[in-house]
């Protein structure tokens, strides 16, 4: 199939087949079996081009190219081969044209590269240095010196102690490092172990990541974290956090470009809210996230604010410590000259020789003692040890502060921020229609003293106004899912008794304005059932919530005015 060209305006290719495919698509290799290439498809993805999906007919048409009914989806056990020719395992062509889902085995650091980088220390290679001068001098001064004599010959006890000192340093940083290699591969291992749901020969099944092919089509819910790339083909109000691969963290809406909606959806994507489904068409290195880990693979890694400062000092040790002893070895030197001149006879040269030599021990000493060997050491058992304790506890994700408000009550989860804690919040605090929450152990108490109405409305509000929802985590253990504060509202609901599903299924939202920065604010709006009126549930920043407030419920559930004080 040739490419489009401006010369040849009006041509526009066929695919294998007969069905046609848009003008301005580009080549694609005369043994390809698919009407369409890898890089037409990557390179309407990076950066977005509406006008390239367009240029190739749009989600029908490269489905159409890449053998796939949106219906049906992919068969279990497809076999297309180049010029007819039947391949040996399942999507064989598909992947060799296409590719895998997988990353290339990122480059494995050995022991050794890692105990040479723990050396590239530069208060290691000083110790080194003093060492060695310090381990020559003495086994110098112990054969030849003053000491030549002693019974025991200690000289080169101290650089050799400094040399054993380097060493367990190095070893010590080396396995340390080699250890968490060995944790980091589990854990990359792990967390590219999940399944997805696809749409193969009719029917909805689950797959590995791994298994995921460039024209699959994939259903997407509420909680996904998106692993491929894709353009979106049907749904209902979904909208998606792209803020790990774009940096943005306003909720981009997803649909069709006839809807006026973003069409494309990248890997790395967390689904907030909505169902859909979605063709794939990039997978493994030329996604978008793919492309951002492999091009994180050949970064160098950054120096910790730990390592810069241990540096800085290290350099200043240096500076000082040599400048201390260079004065002292001058000093000394003088007075020692000076000493000779003054005496009646200018003593040997042998002798003279020897107490040089004393008098650079010394000086030696001084870069020796003012190196502290056992800094670096003592910093990494610190850290090693910390940070098993830490994980151990499981005490290493930082959890933010945030507080949720709904209709007239303010749901306080956390007050602290920047503290280590578990990562999970819940409801501790609250006020509701003149009552008060002030621990969690009263909450069911709490909500006892409510009134119907009042109890119906913030259960409405807690189940419908939310993206959470509940299903097995990591370790397959039931609980919610999704924004932390939003978990604690329904854990909160859960506790009162609140079924959220039956819930949200007996309200259809009308519209959703996810949460987002420059609100500060979440709203669903319902209708009621009671008559031809809507409902609208908000929550967010309580001072922008209350902002907008101009009534609330008593004590007895009745609507009244928000004065001033009741405000405050």
């Amino acid at each position: 199939m040739a490419p489009a060209t401006g010369g040849s305006s009006e041509r526009t290719p066929l695919l294998p087949g007969g069905s046609s495919l848009a003008r301005g698509s580009g080549a694609v290799p005369s043994n390809s079996t698919f009407g369409v290439t890898p890089e037409q498809l990557t390179n309407m993805l990076d950066p977005k081009d509406p006008d390239s999906l367009r240029e190739l007919g749009g989600p029908a048409e490269i489905c159409k190219a890449l053998k796939v009914d949106p219906k049906v989806g992919l068969k279990q056990r497809e076999q297309i081969g180049f010029n007819g020719e039947q391949q040996s395992e399942p999507f064989q062509a598909r992947r060799e044209v296409f590719g895998r889902n997988t990353l290339p085995e990122a480059h494995q650091v050995t022991f050794w590269q890692l105990l040479v980088a723990a050396y590239n220390d530069r208060t290691l290679i000083m110790l080194t240095i003093a060492a060695a001068v310090s381990l020559a001098v003495g086994i110098y001064d112990d054969t030849f010196g003053s000491h030549k004599n002693d019974d025991v010959k200690v000289g080169w006890v101290e650089g050799a102690a400094i040399f054993l000192a380097v060493l367990v340093v190095c070893f010590t940083n080396a396995i340390n490092d080699y250890q968490k290699e060995m944790q980091f591969q589990k854990l990359n291992a792990k967390k590219e172990d999940r399944t997805v749901k696809v749409r193969r020969d009719g029917n909805e099944i689950e797959i590995g990541v791994q298994e995921i092919n460039v024209g699959d089509i994939l259903l997407i819910e509420p909680g996904d974290i998106i692993p491929v790339d894709g353009v979106y083909l049907t749904g209902h109000n979904m909208t998606c956090d792209e803020s790990s691969a774009t940096g943005e963290s306003d909720a981009i809406k997803k649909g069709t470009l006839d809807e006026g909606r973003d069409p494309f959806i990248l890997s790395g994507a967390k689904v907030l809210e909505g169902v859909g489904s979605m063709v794939v068409v990039a997978v493994g290195p030329r996604s978008f996230y793919g492309k951002i880990m492999m091009a994180m693979r050949q970064g160098e890694a950054s120096e910790t604010p730990l390592q810069l400062k241990l540096d800085i000092l290290a350099e200043q040790i240096a500076k000082y410590g040599m400048s201390a002893a260079i004065l002292l070895l001058i000093t000394l030197t003088v007075k020692y000259l000076v000493k000779c001149a003054m005496a009646p006879e200018f003593p040997p040269y042998s002798i003279m020789f020897s107490h040089f030599v004393s008098i650079v021990i010394e000086s030696i000493t001084v870069v020796v003692v003012a190196v502290p060997e056992g800094l670096p050491m003592a910093v990494t058992i610190s850290l090693a040890y910390a940070t098993t304790k830490m994980l151990k506890d499981g005490n290493l994700v930082r959890q933010l502060a945030a507080c949720e408000t709904m209709g007239g009550a303010t749901v306080v989860c956390t007050d602290k921020t920047g503290t280590l804690t578990q990562n999970k919040m819940t409801v501790v605090r609250g006020y509701v229609a003149g009552h008060e929450l002030r621990s969690r152990s009263n909450a069911q108490a709490f909500y006892n003293e409510l009134s119907e109405d009042v109890q119906s409305l913030l259960l409405e509000s807690i189940a419908i106004n939310s993206t959470a929802f509940e299903g097995p985590d990591e370790k397959g253990q039931i609980e919610f899912i999704g924004s932390k504060s939003e978990c604690a509202l329904l854990g909160f609901g859960k506790l009162c008794g609140l079924d959220y599903r039956s819930t949200r299924a007996d309200n259809k939202p009308v519209r959703v304005y996810p949460f987002s920065s420059e609100k500060k604010t979440m709203t669903t709006i319902v209708p009621t059932k009671s008559d031809n009126k809507f409902r609208v549930h908000a929550k967010g920043a309580s001072e922008i919530v209350l902002r907008s407030c101009t009534k609330y419920l008593n004590q007895d559930g009745e609507v009244v005015h928000l004065d001033d004080d009741t405000r405050t």
